[in-house]
């Protein structure tokens, strides 16, 4: 089983590479789609003098993600509505400029696969960037579970050379794109948000930070973050996105839903929204997973969503009681068997899949240092100018 989880994780060679104006822009996207423009992005070359259409193959992006095929193509349908009314926000010294993140968004039907291209007034942020910009692993980035951590850990890595960054919280939200309704005393955006990105950070990426709470007057008004490098254990494998969730549940989480951090209020996510205020199923989710596990409920709740016709909250009570999903998690891993399509690693003459994203990688990063010449030679970033 190993093996196959493996084979979910994208290509560790590709990065997402942007411009620290674009790294601080102010934007709120939902995991699912934050991971989609990810995506895109990483499919752009150093030396693109122009953006493309942007292919993403809708089982491929499935896999990586580790989500639930049946329901795929509907969560694509959706995704294309909504991620041409995503908007993020510029602050340029005459004014703020409000840009989409894509012009269009096209489905293909029967190929299987969506065609995106980026906004045109994005090509300052994404194309031939010379200096002030932040280079992260995508693999790194599809890991996180929370939208707030991608952001933050994006912050921190273009910062990672001063091991230090001081950030207003009114700053710090905006950029994280919080509500003004949502966590609005500090000690609740401490609890809600900077807590558990810290321990996501901790837990799964080459860096890590502590922070001091800066005070204005009686309140805290700044946050200065101490940022530490570590190295990751090259045996170790980053862990795969979300697994066996279908890909509206993930688009359509609010932020509070996506950020959940216990393992009740993860359980909770995958409940259908309607019935999560039941409290015959919070206790029953409560009771189960302190007698039997997590896996063990949530097998059970993902059986439920597919098969409970009327009754959701008596259908996942017996559910739970009798274990109906433990046979048909188990028929949801037996894959058909299927002609063995030619990799295309395989195609360009490599040993292995890992031996092509190590070449792919290095092509990259020699690119990158081509078109990096003359300026400050960090890879993870630079100062924002001025």
């Amino acid at each position: 089983m190993a093996k196959d989880k493996k084979k979910l994780l994208p290509p560790s060679s590709l990065i997402v590479t942007q411009s620290n104006k674009l790294v601080e822009a102010r934007y709120s996207l939902p995991l699912g789609e934050q991971r989609l423009i990810l995506s895109m992005i990483a499919k752009i070359q150093p030396d693109d003098a122009d953006f493309t259409e942007y292919r993403i193959n809708v089982k491929e992006f499935a896999s990586f993600l580790g989500l639930d095929q049946k329901s795929i193509y509907r969560g694509f349908h959706a995704i294309q509505k909504s991620i041409v009314s995503r908007v993020l926000v510029f602050y340029e010294d005459d004014g703020p400029l409000a840009i989409g993140w894509v012009s269009s968004a096209k489905y293909l039907d029967g190929e299987g696969a969506v065609l995106l291209s980026f906004d045109p007034k994005l090509k300052p942020y994404l194309l031939q960037l010379k200096g002030n910009f932040t280079s992260c692993r995508l693999e790194m980035l599809l890991s996180f579970k929370s939208q707030y951590t991608m952001r933050v850990y994006n912050l921190l890595k273009q910062y990672e050379h001063l091991k230090t960054r001081e950030i207003k919280i009114e700053v710090l939200r905006e950029i994280l794109g919080l509500r003004v309704d949502l966590h609005p005393e500090y000690s609740n955006f401490k609890l809600n948000i900077i807590k558990p990105v810290q321990k996501e950070l901790k837990a799964k990426s080459d860096l890590s930070f502590e922070f001091d709470e800066i005070k204005y007057g009686r309140r805290v008004g700044a946050i200065r973050f101490h940022i530490f490098t570590k190295k990751l254990n090259e045996s170790s494998t980053i862990e795969s996105p979300i697994e066996g969730i279908p890909i509206l549940s993930i688009l359509d989480l609010s932020p509070l839903e996506i950020h959940a951090d216990t393992l009740l209020d993860q359980l909770m996510v995958l409940v259908p929204e309607q019935h999560r205020a039941k409290k015959t199923v919070q206790t029953a989710l409560g009771v189960f997973e302190q007698k039997n596990g997590f896996d063990y409920v949530k097998r059970n709740i993902l059986y439920s969503n597919t098969k409970a016709d009327k009754s959701y909250a008596g259908f996942l009570n017996n559910a739970l009681k009798n274990d109906w999903g433990h046979d048909w998690e188990l028929d949801q891993k037996i894959q058909p068997v299927k002609k063995k399509v030619v990799e295309i690693w395989e195609r360009q003459g490599f040993a292995s899949q890992k031996e092509y994203d190590d070449a792919m990688y290095r092509k990259q990063m020699e690119q990158y240092n081509k078109v990096g010449q003359n300026v400050h030679p960090l890879i993870h970033g630079a100062m924002v100018d001025g």
